[in-house]
């Protein structure tokens, strides 16, 4: 019989994983995907290794995954952390993070992540010597959407001629559920992927699609309002699901609207759309079937 705990396990294994990318030449790269190697294991998580620096505002992130999501703190429930220092005394930290909504961190994740900074702390030194600025690509590296900066700013962009015109905008928040009662990641790579290749498939072509989180995707749509996202979300939601069977996994979907001169900007509209997608997972969750719901509604009702 095995006595070694699952998490000693778990640790080993990402301890050799990174060792043997700790001599690749390319430090940025190296550390990117022990990042992911550590997301993939704790699952549903996004990580980023950051430095802390008193002479600026917040931290500097040194790598994350998914990239361009370290520094955001919109729809996170739930953070843990880890702190060290690297050789030459920088003060870092290895965050782990999760979506409103999704299972809480366990104490072995905790435990891994506390052993795990150590063994990033050689990358970090190795980063801080980088002279060159790293030109970051708009677009998420696994799905080729927006990343979720680049993804706001392109809906911002947009308001303006929508404003003219008096035409509103839609924002749906898709998001995955378990309703199986198993302690299993709610979302994982390949889910993430053929969802995506789904959604380009059924949204227009003006449509925007932004990673907004590890498992999250949002889609902005132009001239619709929340009663012409529901039936879109409706349909997507049933093309979804077929993917899913027997995965015991069920689809949500949180639909926002921004009207006309309302003022409002991207970012409150994908917060709201968000609010209503947790509030969609409950329902999947509950229910064992696909759910929907729009923030518009939830907000007459006091919700």
């Amino acid at each position: 019989m095995n006595t070694v705990p699952d998490f000693q396990l778990r640790l080993e294994s990402l301890h050799r994983l990174i060792l043997s990318l700790s001599g690749l030449p390319d430090a940025r790269t190296a550390a990117a995907a022990c990042c992911a190697l550590i997301a993939a294991d704790l699952g549903d998580a996004g990580i980023a290794l950051v430095r802390h620096d008193p002479g600026r505002a917040g931290d500097v992130v040194l790598a994350d995954y998914p990239s361009g999501l370290g520094v955001d703190g919109g729809g996170r429930a739930e953070t843990i952390c880890a702190a060290s220092r690297s050789q030459s005394g920088i003060a870092i930290e290895l965050q782990a993070w999760r979506s409103a909504g999704d299972r809480r961190f366990t104490s072995a994740d905790r435990q891994i992540l506390t052993a795990l900074v150590i063994d990033m702390a050689g990358f970090a030194d190795r980063i801080e010597r980088i002279v060159e600025p790293i030109a970051a690509s708009p677009l998420d590296e696994e799905t080729g959407l927006w990343r979720l900066r680049p993804f706001i700013d392109q809906i911002e962009r947009r308001l303006d001629r929508l404003d003219v015109e008096d035409r509103a905008g839609t924002m749906l928040a898709f998001g995955w559920v378990r309703s199986d009662g198993l302690g299993k990641v709610e979302a994982n790579e390949a889910v993430v992927r053929a969802s995506v290749e789904c959604l380009r498939d059924m949204l227009r072509p003006t449509d925007l699609l932004g990673r907004v989180a590890p498992t999250r995707i949002a889609a902005w749509c132009d001239g619709i309002d929340h009663l012409i996202g529901a039936e879109r979300a409706d349909r997507i939601a049933a093309k979804l699901q077929m993917l899913l069977a027997e995965t015991g996994r069920q689809v949500a979907v949180g639909i926002a609207t921004r009207w006309p001169q309302s003022g409002d900007d991207p970012s409150n509209v994908l917060i709201r759309a968000r609010a209503g997608l947790e509030r969609a997972r409950l329902a999947a969750a509950t229910a064992g079937r696909p759910a929907i719901r729009v923030w518009q509604d939830d907000a007459r009702e006091g919700v």
